[in-house]
């Protein structure tokens, strides 16, 4: 096994043909936390969600390699089971930031990723006979769920005054909002001034 992920690898061949719905989508059904409009974030082969939907799961798949056209709408929760152990870090970031985009102001992601590999790096597949890759990922958000065999952390995108707040910059565009700012304004150390500034454009609804 190699630890070189520069190596060409295919992480859809990790996608399982499974015959039953996996167990952390059943560990969330049985805890009423698939709640509102639902997600499959790297569906694979969309077992997940054809069960799911026979539940009465209001869900949507998308999956980069399998159903490749990504969301148009925003989601209440969001389900990503085992794609980010099979990507390297540069992905599990781009990842991150795609699910929290496509979640709603106060909506949840659960992710969940294994932890039964006592290897890392990159293997043949028995059947395709390429190269794919399992690595261990710790994520820095609150653990729902531990075991053996996988982890199940949840993350909540912050609500949308919360999260303007967060930005380290305000960009408005005098075209579309009749205001300009040529450079980024940096608020490090001045906490009170940038909540003022980010209060107004909230009630004035002139933001990026």
């Amino acid at each position: 096994m190699l630890k070189n992920t520069t190596v060409k690898h295919y992480p859809e061949l990790t996608a399982i043909h499974r015959k039953s719905i996996s167990f952390p989508s059943r560990f969330l059904l049985e805890k009423n936390l698939l709640v509102g409009k639902v997600l499959d974030f790297g569906a694979g082969h969309g077992k997940d969600v054809e069960e799911l939907t026979l539940k009465r799961i209001d869900i949507e798949s998308y999956d980069k390699f399998y159903i490749p056209e990504f969301p148009k709408s925003k989601y209440d929760t969001i389900i990503c089971h085992y794609v980010l152990n099979v990507v390297d870090k540069e992905e599990q970031t781009r990842i991150l930031a795609e699910v929290s985009y496509l979640l709603k102001p106060k909506g949840k992601a659960y992710f969940t990723v294994r932890r039964d590999l006592l290897k890392e790096g990159i293997r043949m597949h028995a059947i395709h006979k390429l190269p794919t890759y399992q690595c261990n990922v710790v994520l820095p958000f609150p653990s729902l769920f531990k075991a053996k065999h996988c982890e199940i952390y949840v993350y909540q995108k912050p609500s949308e005054e919360n999260l303007l707040m967060e930005t380290v910059s305000v960009k408005v565009y005098k075209s579309k909002y009749g205001f300009e700012i040529l450079e980024k304004r940096k608020y490090a150390g001045k906490a009170q001034k940038a909540k003022v500034i980010l209060q107004e454009l909230l009630q004035l609804r002139k933001y990026m």
